[in-house]
């Protein structure tokens, strides 16, 4: 017996003119019925046991019950993943936006420091500061800031104002990978010191 077209009509309706496997709507598709239980195994033309299909899908899914197939993912659970990703995605902005600014005003912080020590003309640029500031905290770059004004202002690099900032850039940073290096063989040396001897 076919099914009237008031009820498909209705289940059409119900899932959204949409194909409940692959998602497609008309134009681009043809909307059939398709039975969960096909009818060649008892099932009904009850609306609880039809569901939206396009030609391709319900071709390919033949006389299988819906579970030997996989449908649509429901439209509610990704609206939810969506949103999920979205609220995410919304904090993760947020949280780099505050980086953003709190780099900022470290590299001003820095900046500062630099002036006071060693020249109002030449400072490091931001590309520098950003360089530094990727591989160092803030307490071993100004450490390092402080230990190189000592050699600056004693006259320790040859050459123009320009030319001894430049230099100085480098010896800060010479200063902050050895510091660095020093920090990792002693944590290193301490931890075979902590393990357990004659095992």
């Amino acid at each position: 017996m076919a099914v009237g077209k008031r009820l498909r009509f209705e289940v059409f309706k119900r899932d959204g003119f949409c194909c409940q496997y692959c998602g497609r709507r008309p134009p681009d598709v043809v909307l059939e019925l398709d039975h969960i239980d096909p009818r060649v195994s008892g099932g009904s033309d009850d609306e609880l046991n039809l569901i939206t299909s396009c030609f391709d899908c319900n071709r390919g899914k033949a006389d299988k019950k819906l579970g030997d197939v996989h449908p649509r993912p429901d439209a509610d659970l990704k609206y939810l993943e969506c949103q999920q990703e979205i609220a995410e995605a919304g904090r993760y902005l947020e949280v780099s936006l505050k980086l953003s600014e709190a780099r900022a005003l470290i590299r001003q912080r820095l900046t500062n420091v630099w002036r006071e020590f060693i020249s109002e003309t030449y400072v490091p640029t931001d590309s520098q500061w950003n360089h530094w500031l990727h591989r160092f905290g803030p307490d071993e770059i100004e450490w390092s800031i402080r230990s190189t004004a000592l050699k600056f202002n004693a006259g320790g690099f040859n050459g123009g104002e320009q030319t001894q900032v430049e230099s100085a850039i480098r010896y800060a940073s010479g200063i902050m990978y050895n510091r660095r290096k020093e920090l990792e063989s002693k944590e290193q040396a301490s931890e075979v010191c902590e393990q357990p001897c004659g095992t």
